[in-house]
């Protein structure tokens, strides 16, 4: 067997058995070349980034042997070696209009930077090392790479899944970046597809560094040309999620990506042929008629072997969850399909903005083929009682709920559609009530707005208002005093029967965990969960008489009292700062919008003094009135002269503050995030750049039409002000144009109802003695410019006051991530959802 053999299968048996990237050789080497990563990336967009794996792979062949650095013309002398090799003839135009771009100086030293790496090393280790530096720079690149990479644990669990043999054929349309090659024996045989022409490139490299150069990995369109002219034992697939196929390819038929995937598979597998795709999970229970018929088809046909629900936040590019599905062609499970609930095998990556999957250990459990409480083999007959729901929690939740169904005593109200006013009263999800005492709605604080033409419904009689989105219910009580509200179809009405269940007895019962309980299993796991009509009526609410129902709530109110006092007094002595601390608090304060005030009113005196004065030579003397001494002029240096003592008074105060004498208010996070950065630009004032990532593409993929908070505005404003002081102090040079930065990025998660806003800066890192504990501690402070040790206690204790949590992350130390950013500190806020 040749050297290069016996090696793949070493790389092969490493990857897919044990952790990747383990070897301390692969890491040193990694290393140096991420040092050149540091050095080219100042000189290129983060999107072509991926050129450094060109130049690699390159090196590592030979290419970089007879270059002369002292070439006048290097940047065409290296484009040149490239396409004269037949091996990289096909990809070298992709990287050769990013080469050309490159200062020749810049390029010059790459060059020499390269020749300090040991070849010999490089090229033993070479397929461990080129998916370690290509992985590093997806996470370098954030989100933005993430449509194309895939997770290794994902392609890993999948190829562990198909437990293919030595001769086998595979089909990899939408293949990306050929994840799924890298885990084939080169005596398989492969056939990808990939339309985006860079990401094919890239993918071409990565089989070359594999040695698996002699797949077919085409530069195609999956769609318009399918491989109908061979069978495979595997067809395997991630497809784009959410695309409708052309209904010339349908023969007319309305058909998503998905359906057009499994349909054309299932044609052409061989007898002991399977299908293994990454799905939305979407597919398990979308009630579109099309694709509900086709699921009841799948099922009763005995087409799916296996399904794994994962968590959201599995995949870079998207919160989406996601599923992995397992057809076959010919039936092995027969009469029941293995459902495996993945959440419990999905941890927090390191830096805490994704999950990554131990899919060793899940696929363990699921070939050794025992059922347990995440692993069931579930029958055909339990499945059509769900109505063909695929829906993996609806299955592995066991446990029987005694009990009443909610339909026995409440129907649903459907209200009127006509007679709409054109301004009324809108019940919106986060007007109702999450209290077991305080449950009925406030009429007083819902806001006149302008009714929508449709999907809203006139409520004009006593009922029970439930959310049927997100996570919980909401039970909130209607009392109609003749005043109507509309609703929303994020909302449900409910025509209660209280001559058997008291109202406020239900309204504990909903909110009790052992309906949360039914909720986690009937609540349909898009991005946004809802309960569809028919499962809301079916949970279960025990019911005894009507004096032990009086008897229970009034023992659990009791408790639910008692517990929000003692919340109360434990945040109010927290937060009660005493005189000693005022003058520090004051300065810190108002620091951040002093600092605007100064930007702004420099700007305003370069206005003047460079525009307005060119047409007015006169402005220093112009007066408000001729009968006054004072000018222009005069009045500018008051503000100057005023806005000097205004920062040397900050520090004296009187007698005591309290953090909780706020003005609370729902408000757009959004729209307060962008109008804080466009002042913090002013303030910047070119010693650094603000750079802003609010996801917005994500928010209209969830379909809500905005993010809302419940905080003061004011004083989260001056929370953020002390963090950018932070890195204005701590991180920054103070010289013009020196490369600092602010990212401000917002990160969503909608399992737990949250919102991240990641504040990250470049510059110098934080003290590696540095923990969250001393930098959360009152008075403690650190480095050459230390202060008074109270903007990050301050930053803790507003964080506490809305029910958030304040973290860090040293992106420089094992838990960060390899870019320009070497501190990230991540505020996370409950989520408002405006739908």
């Amino acid at each position: 067997m040749h050297n290069s053999d016996i090696h793949l299968q070493r790389s092969l048996k490493s990857t897919m058995n044990k952790a990747y990237y383990n070897s301390d050789r692969v890491k040193n080497i990694s290393n140096e070349i991420w040092r050149i990563f540091d050095y080219l990336r100042t000189s290129i967009p983060a999107e072509d980034l991926h050129v450094l794996l060109f130049f690699l792979s390159g090196y590592k062949d030979g290419l970089f042997d007879t270059l002369q650095e002292e070439y006048i013309d290097l940047n065409n002398d290296l484009i040149d070696y490239y396409h004269r090799d037949r091996k990289y003839y096909n990809i070298a135009e992709v990287y050769s209009s990013i080469i050309r771009f490159i200062p020749r100086q810049k390029l010059s030293e790459i060059v020499l930077l390269f020749n300090r790496i040991n070849q010999n090393e490089l090229q033993e280790f070479f397929p461990e090392i080129f998916d370690s530096i290509l992985y590093r720079i997806s996470n370098a690149q954030g989100k933005n790479s993430g449509e194309f990479i895939q997770p290794l644990e994902i392609s890993r669990l999948i190829m562990n899944l198909a437990d293919l043999d030595k001769n086998a054929t595979v089909y990899n349309p939408f293949a990306g970046l050929a994840s799924f090659a890298t885990f084939l024996h080169p005596y398989q045989r492969y056939y990808g597809q990939e339309i985006n022409h860079r990401t094919w490139a890239l993918g071409s490299l990565r089989l070359m560094a594999h040695n698996l150069d002699h797949f077919d990995y085409k530069l195609e369109d999956s769609i318009e040309n399918w491989m109908n002219f061979s069978e495979f034992d595997l067809i395997v697939a991630n497809p784009p999620f959410g695309i409708k196929i052309p209904r010339h390819f349908t023969n007319g038929a309305n058909s998503s990506v998905e359906m057009f995937l499994i349909e054309k598979s299932l044609q052409q597998l061989p007898k002991q042929g399977q299908l293994i795709a990454v799905l939305p999970q979407s597919f398990l229970y979308t009630s579109n008629s099309n694709e509900k018929r086709y699921r009841e088809y799948l099922v009763n046909n005995n087409s799916i072997d296996t399904i794994i629900s994962l968590p959201s936040g599995i995949l870079k590019h998207t919160s989406i969850p996601i599923c992995i599905v397992k057809f076959r062609k010919y039936p092995v499970n027969q009469g029941f399909i293995k459902f495996v609930d993945a959440s419990e095998f999905a941890f927090k990556s390191s830096d805490k903005k994704s999950k990554v999957l131990d899919d060793l250990r899940l696929v363990e459990y699921i070939k050794a083929n025992i059922q347990n409480e995440f692993i069931r083999n579930i029958d055909f007959l339990q499945i059509q009682d769900n109505d063909y729901n695929l829906k993996v929690n609806r299955y592995l939740n066991e446990e029987d709920f005694d009990g009443i169904k909610l339909s026995e005593i409440g129907t649903f109200l459907s209200g009127t559609r006509s007679a709409r006013e054109s301004v009324a009263k809108l019940v919106k999800i986060k007007d109702l009530k999450d209290d077991i005492v305080n449950f009925y709605l406030d009429s007083n604080t819902i806001e006149f707005k302008e009714i929508p033409s449709n999907n809203v419904r006139k409520i004009e009689q006593d009922c029970l208002l439930v959310a049927v989105r997100w996570k919980t219910l909401k039970p909130t009580y209607f009392k109609y005093q003749g005043e109507a509200i509309y609703i929303s179809n994020d909302i449900f009405a409910i025509k209660i029967d209280e001559n058997r269940v008291n109202i406020n007895y239900l309204i504990n019962e909903l909110s009790s965990d052992y309906v949360k309980k039914q909720l986690d299993r009937y609540k349909i796991s898009s991005v946004i969960p809802m309960i569809r009509r028919v499962d809301l009526f079916n949970l279960k609410i025990v019911l005894p008489s009507l004096e032990e129902q009086n008897k229970k709530y009034f023992y659990q109110a009791e408790k639910y009292l008692s517990t929000k006092v003692e919340e109360f007094n434990t945040v109010y002595k927290e937060q009660e700062i005493n005189v000693n601390d005022e003058n520090s608090f004051l300065r810190h304060q108002i620091a951040g919008s002093l600092k605007n005030i100064r930007g702004a009113f420099d700007f305003v005196k370069r206005i003047l003094e460079e525009q307005v004065k060119q047409q007015i030579p006169d402005l220093d003397n112009l007066k408000a009135d001729a009968r006054l001494e004072t000018t222009l002029s005069s009045y500018i240096n008051i503000i100057d002269r005023d806005l000097i003592s205004v920062n040397k008074a900050v520090n004296k105060a009187g007698d005591k503050i309290d953090l909780l004498d706020l003005n609370i208010e729902y408000f757009d996070l959004l729209l307060f995030i962008k109008e804080y950065a466009e002042s913090l630009k002013i303030r910047a004032k070119n010693l650094f750049t603000v750079i802003l990532d609010l996801d917005e593409n994500a928010i209209k993929e969830y379909g809500i039409s905005g993010i809302q908070i419940h905080g003061d505005k004011d004083i989260i404003r001056k929370m953020f002000d002390n963090l950018i002081e932070n890195a204005e102090k701590h991180a920054f040079t103070n010289s013009i144009n020196s490369g600092n930065k602010i990212k401000i990025e917002l990160l969503y998660d909608f399992e737990d109802d949250n919102v991240q806003i990641d504040i990250s800066n470049t510059g110098n890192p934080l003290p590696e003695s540095i923990s969250h504990d001393s930098m959360i501690r009152k008075g403690s402070s650190s480095g050459k410019n230390a202060g008074d040790g109270l903007g990050i206690w301050f930053v803790n204790e507003v964080m506490k006051i809305h029910k958030g949590k304040f973290s860090y992350t040293d992106e420089t130390g094992p838990e960060g991530i390899d870019g320009e950013y070497v501190t990230t500190m991540e505020l996370t806020f409950p989520l408002i959802q405006a739908l």
